[in-house]
């Protein structure tokens, strides 16, 4: 398989900017909705380093059983959320293939 394809498509549809964007849009309706902020300890957010981790292509629909499905294939964008050198977890932004963002999440270590 030629990931360069995979790595084109993310550079024509700036999947690492609509990312790093989309997680301060997560962090700051999550901070508004919930009136508390989203990290559990005193963390700068200004001090936050944020880095495409990995952009992977997924088949969304191989088990129609399957619990997790979304029903069509689509990428995933990971962007790794680092402070003081210590991994907080990874922003997960969810792309259809002509480069929609549908679904997002965070997922803490």
């Amino acid at each position: 398989m030629n990931t360069d394809v995979l790595r084109a498509w993310a550079e024509k549809h700036d999947i690492e900017n609509k990312t790093i964007d989309s997680f301060w849009s997560y962090i700051n309706s999550f901070e508004e909705e919930e009136n508390e902020a989203f990290f559990d300890t005193e963390i700068d957010k200004n001090q936050l380093m944020l880095s495409i981790s990995s952009i992977g292509l997924f088949i969304g629909s191989w088990n129609k059983d399957s619990y997790f499905q979304y029903g069509i294939d689509y990428i995933t964008s990971y962007l790794a959320v680092i402070y003081n050198e210590q991994h907080l977890g990874d922003y997960k932004l969810f792309f259809t293939l002509d480069g929609e963002i549908f679904d997002d999440t965070f997922l803490p270590v």
